[in-house]
């Protein structure tokens, strides 16, 4: 593959690379240098080159890479399709397989993608659309935990990339200025004392134009351009690496912390759908273990999984 030469060409985009530092820097021919260029601009890479100055990289496909993935991520084993049901289901089948830790499964599209609670998520061309394979070593009882390590993670990945502060809707929901941005699912595997695995699964609005008439947002009409879907894609996976070891290192309070600072869902009024029955009530906190902390006529509440409706708009 060309992933060794377009990494060269990415990260000097500004200017020219020559031929002959390519090939030196990777150990390889001009001439080896040179076919790798071609297949990249078979790809649909734009590459310019001049004489005595070499190549430079002009445009690049909205097209994730999985090459350029592995090499600025942790995520080695990585499956790429066009269009795909779900990516958390064929994560699933890995995982059932015996997947390692880190399999990745990105799609372009996806035709029965799946939010929270098995809610249709529109899955268009443009957007971010992936799941990946988690396992921990640790009871069952932490695994909720996750959900504030993922959004976080995507939190913290919009910043540094956009300048773009987002909040979150508990547990894993991603808001901008009220519209929801992003979503995130999981699947988990487990026995009493002990997690099989957890997959973990992330749709986000980026190039793509959210469904009409829904409350929805997408990166690109925030910021006013395309965004490079790969260099997202590394920065959250990444930034995912940095959350997860606090949850590995048990650092739970820190994890929480960013969570609480970030949340759109603490101090407001909400009705909490549990497993079919709902509770209306003031958000006072969230807990130290990730549960919402729900004042319910005087009474306060510990509320471990559910559904938030804002009763009075963000």
């Amino acid at each position: 593959m060309a992933a060794d030469v377009l990494t060269f060409l990415m990260e000097n985009q500004d200017d020219y690379v020559s031929g002959e530092y390519i090939a030196k820097k990777l150990g390889i021919s001009r001439m080896a240098v040179s076919k790798k260029i071609a297949l990249l601009k078979e790809g649909g890479f734009d590459i310019v080159s001049k004489t005595n100055k070499g190549y430079r990289l002009v445009s690049v496909p909205d097209v994730i890479i999985p090459e350029y993935i592995s090499q600025k991520t942790l995520f080695r084993t990585i499956y790429h399709y066009e269009t795909v049901d779900s990516t958390n289901l064929y994560a699933r089948t890995f995982a059932l397989d015996g997947a390692p830790e880190r399999t990745l499964v990105v799609s372009e599209m996806q035709d029965a993608g799946r939010g929270r609670l098995g809610r249709v998520w529109s899955s268009p061309k443009g957007g971010l659309w992936f799941s990946f394979v988690l396992r921990p070593r640790c009871p069952p009882s932490d695994a909720p935990i996750l959900n504030f390590v993922a959004s976080n993670a995507i939190a913290k990945a919009l910043k540094s990339l956009y300048g773009i502060t987002v909040s979150m809707k508990w547990p894993n929901d991603i808001f901008y200025r009220g519209n929801k941005l992003c979503g995130v699912a999981f699947l988990v595997s487990s026995d009493i004392d002990l997690i099989h695995y957890i997959v973990v699964g992330i749709g986000i609005n980026v190039n793509n134009d959210p469904p009409e008439g829904m409350p929805a947002e997408s990166i690109r009409r925030i910021v006013g351009h395309l965004v490079d879907r790969n260099e997202l894609l590394a920065t959250i996976l990444t930034s995912f690496e940095e959350e997860y070891t606090l949850f590995e290192q048990r650092k739970f309070e820190d994890i929480i912390s960013f969570s609480r600072s970030i949340s759109n869902t603490i101090g407001k009024f909400v009705r909490v759908s549990v497993f079919g029955k709902e509770r209306v009530g003031y958000v006072q906190d969230i807990s130290d273990t990730g549960s919402l902390l729900l004042q319910v006529e005087g009474i306060v509440e510990e509320i471990l999984a559910g559904d938030v409706d804002f009763l009075r708009p963000l």
